[in-house]
């Protein structure tokens, strides 16, 4: 049995794609895998030309633009491995990544998912690993008791920023960004499959929700090491409208999850958090104004 199979999801990237494919074929060694790419009816080129280019790989066309979590569910299908790995389109393996997550995850069978350090194209850490929202940790950060912790302790209890990435962590989840999966973990969720009630952003949370509740732990693999463009120059508007989609579909799994009462007491929590944050005035009061719209029930 191939021991990876690798889900890559195309909308108007060839380039990117193409990159990310080279380098899985140019740095991956030590583990069996196969390439999946499902392209999500993109109109920038024929997607032909990824099987020209690439002729050991797999290409699923979908005839619609599904979004990102249904796209990988229709790879999954495809797929053969005893392993499943997201790959982002726009992200590129800087070492042997998939056969150090994937001998992570044969090594304990507790261990659901795994994932790698994922990096800037400067080379700087991008925080990938996060705590499932809480009051509790929210009021921790209200009260400032961060500051009597080690640097050691903040980065495992809060993980998100605080965290250094040079270690080994088990988070609470994980960025689907590279999203390293057991076979046996998708069949166990519900209809056997990615939820994928998202279009895009925050599936990742709810994937990793689902993962922590079946008993599996996550494990965040710092010598695995990804770069991933992860663009800075997004155009503020569209900034605007992916963090909107973002909390709306983070208020959707917290209210399915949670509860609206504790969702509402979170929310509380959060805002208190922005009353008090240094920095960027506009951003506080836009966050502000949007937690208070989620608060009341209402559409971002």
């Amino acid at each position: 049995m191939i021991q990876v199979s690798v889900i890559i999801i195309n909308y108007n990237t060839f380039r990117l794609t193409s990159e990310a494919i080279t380098s899985i074929q140019q740095h991956t060694k030590g583990v069996s895998y196969e390439i999946i790419v499902v392209d999500n009816a993109s109109t920038e080129c024929d997607p032909g030309l990824f099987e020209e280019r690439f002729p050991s790989i797999m290409l699923v066309r979908n005839p619609d633009n599904s979004g990102f979590a249904k796209g990988n569910n229709l790879g999954i299908s495809h797929a053969t491995g005893e392993t499943i790995l997201l790959f982002n389109s726009d992200a590129a393996c800087l070492n042997d990544a998939l056969l150090l997550t994937y001998q992570e995850l044969m090594a304990d069978t507790k261990l659901g998912l795994t994932t790698a350090r994922l990096e800037y194209p400067d080379g700087r850490v991008q925080h990938s690993c996060g705590r499932f929202p809480s009051i509790s940790l929210q009021l921790v950060e209200l009260l400032r008791l961060q500051k009597f912790m080690s640097a050691e302790q903040r980065g495992t209890i809060l993980q998100g920023a605080f965290f250094t990435y040079d270690k080994p962590l088990y988070p609470d989840w994980v960025w689907g960004t590279y999203y390293h999966l057991k076979r046996e973990v998708v069949e166990k969720m519900p209809g056997g499959q990615l939820a994928d009630d998202f279009f895009m952003y925050a599936e990742d949370l709810q994937w990793s929700y689902t993962v922590r509740k079946l008993g599996y732990t996550i494990k965040y693999v710092p010598d695995a090491r990804v770069m991933h463009h992860f663009s800075q120059s997004t155009k503020k508007e569209k900034k605007l409208n992916q963090g909107n989609m973002i909390l709306q579909n983070e208020d959707i799994f917290l209210q399915r999850e949670y509860g609206w009462v504790t969702t509402k007491a979170y929310y509380l929590a959060k805002m208190a958090n922005f009353v008090l944050m240094r920095g960027n005035a506009e951003q506080r009061q836009h966050m502000l104004r949007q937690y208070g719209k989620l608060l009341r029930g209402k559409s971002l």
